[in-house]
């Protein structure tokens, strides 16, 4: 697949690259493809996350309170009836994809395998994005709901023990189990 530089990011003279398909019907594809569940290489999951703020409508702030309040309220079925939808418009939301998983386990085993598939892939290329300790090399969202659900649910740290922000960067201390310091993680948002 041809792809052209649609985003770049220079961070500590490491020049990142994020591509989006050359024309409508390959980025569809691409979209469609991880829509789906199924297994993309780690550049195109890469493109379909970070290049999900490139495209139309997308939108950083986005809440889903009707979808929020399904899932607390232990309501699966229009949790994951909801969060289907909004899913449609909004493919990459980590908050919605793990709402939508969870509810999705206790109603339909196929689509739970194809929001896990969905969510490892988004979380394997914001790891892939940085290291992490450094503020050189942050780690890099799309929007500020994603630090705490890659950082709770995919990085696991044993505790959360503080949070700054240091100019563009969100920096947060945690423990990890089986590192005897306190690291810093950090994140950069991608606009």
């Amino acid at each position: 697949m041809k792809l052209i530089t649609s985003i770049t990011l220079a961070l500590a003279g490491t020049l990142w690259c994020v591509a989006t398909p050359p024309d409508m019907a390959d980025s569809t594809n691409l979209s469609e493809r991880f829509t789906a569940g199924e297994t993309l290489q780690a550049d195109e999951a890469a493109n379909v996350y970070y290049g999900a703020v490139r495209r139309p409508g997308f939108n950083a702030t986005a809440d889903y309170p009707d979808v929020a309040k399904a899932y607390s309220s232990g309501d699966m079925a229009g949790a994951y009836r909801m969060s289907k939808e909004a899913l449609a418009k909004d493919p990459t939301n980590l908050s919605l994809l793990f709402k939508a998983y969870a509810a999705a386990t206790a109603t339909n085993a196929a689509d739970a395998r194809a929001f896990q598939q969905r969510i490892l892939q988004i979380c394997d290329a914001i790891f892939a994005s940085g290291k992490g300790v450094s503020e050189q090399s942050p780690y890099i969202v799309t929007r500020q709901g994603d630090i705490d659900e890659f950082l709770m649910k995919y990085i696991q740290p044993s505790s959360v023990t503080g949070r700054a922000k240091l100019g563009n960067l969100d920096a947060v201390k945690v423990t990890l189990e089986g590192v005897p310091d306190e690291v810093i993680l950090y994140f950069k948002i991608l606009k």
